[in-house]
């Protein structure tokens, strides 16, 4: 019996000593200083709204606000910071059909890092026969600040389940 406790000593050692060898530079202090050029990116990136979830058990039919904020990737700037953003000719929604967009710009007040973007989803009469209805928003360079590729773009999916407006 203790001489099979010699190795399962001797291999239990070895294991703790790897471990403990491989955790060192979880201690070293870590520079997450961002050290590239700032960019702006939409988050979240998506959402979706059931216009079913919109009408009420007595009939009453609401429209809802979605929120999305655009975010500066870097520093805080000691100015403001005017972003502009398009409705991508790839969407499907329709301004004052299923959604209404205020503005099509944003800003980033100065020592700042986000703006709030609202898109109003509408309950509308329509019988959609459950198709989805996708609002694609893009992010434009702005004030020499790029918009990061892979984040520039904000995808609302509309679920139309309304029935004719019940």
């Amino acid at each position: 019996m203790q001489s099979m406790m010699r190795p399962l000593s001797f291999l239990l050692g070895a294991v703790l000593l790897a471990m403990l060898v491989g955790a060192c530079d979880m201690f070293e202090p870590r520079d997450r200083t961002f050290d590239d050029d700032p960019k702006i990116e939409f988050f979240p990136l998506s959402d979706g709204v059931d216009e079913a979830d919109l009408d009420d058990s007595f009939g009453a039919t609401d429209d809802t606000t979605i929120t999305t904020n655009i975010q500066l990737i870097g520093p805080q700037r000691d100015s403001d910071l005017s972003i502009n953003f398009v409705v991508d000719d790839s969407s499907t929604a329709e301004e004052g059909v299923h959604y209404t967009l205020p503005s099509t710009s944003a800003t980033i007040d100065a020592n700042s890092s986000t703006a709030e973007v609202d898109v109003t989803v509408l309950n509308n009469s329509q019988d959609d026969g459950g198709t989805n209805y996708e609002l694609f928003l893009t992010l434009q360079d702005s004030d020499g600040v790029e918009a990061a590729e892979n984040l520039k773009t904000y995808t609302l999916t509309i679920v139309g389940n309304d029935e004719g407006g019940n």
